[in-house]
């Protein structure tokens, strides 16, 4: 294998909502149902006033498929889909992140142009499917 060839990874259908922590008081969330990303934020002026919550949407889409690919030096691309708010869905072929940002640039998704919001999106799904195939293992050993 070569530098410039890549090999599947993983394929990752994301069917329910996930939720990671982006900063001292961020959480991005992915929401199928509602098909957006968004950040929320926590807010509280001191201990004995009400927390506030500051939710904003990032992109009026969200990844429902995502196929990992990686060379032999462990870059990784990506094939994507997408469905928006308004059910279309964006088929992004194999793309490094910066593309994939392009593409939903140009399909007028983004509300934030942000693209650390996009990778932190398909990190997280990434992630979480990784930890969901780990639980699975451990469960089929006991």
């Amino acid at each position: 294998m070569t530098d410039d060839e890549y090999n599947l990874v993983n394929e990752i259908i994301v069917d329910k909502s996930m939720i990671r922590k982006i900063g001292e008081n961020q959480f991005l969330k992915i929401i199928p149902q509602e098909k957006i990303v968004q950040i929320t934020t926590i807010e509280q002026e001191k201990i004995t006033t009400p927390i506030k919550q500051i939710d904003e949407v990032v992109i009026n889409a969200y990844p429902n498929k995502i196929i990992v690919y990686a060379n032999q030096n462990n870059d990784n691309k990506y094939e994507t889909e997408w469905t928006t708010i308004d059910n279309k869905t964006i088929n992004i072929p194999l793309s490094d992140i910066k593309a994939i940002y392009t593409s939903l640039q140009e399909n007028n998704v983004l509300t934030v142009d942000n693209m650390l919001n996009i990778s932190n999106s398909i990190g997280m799904v990434i992630k979480q499917h990784t930890l969901e195939e780990k639980i699975g293992a451990i469960r089929d050993t006991l």
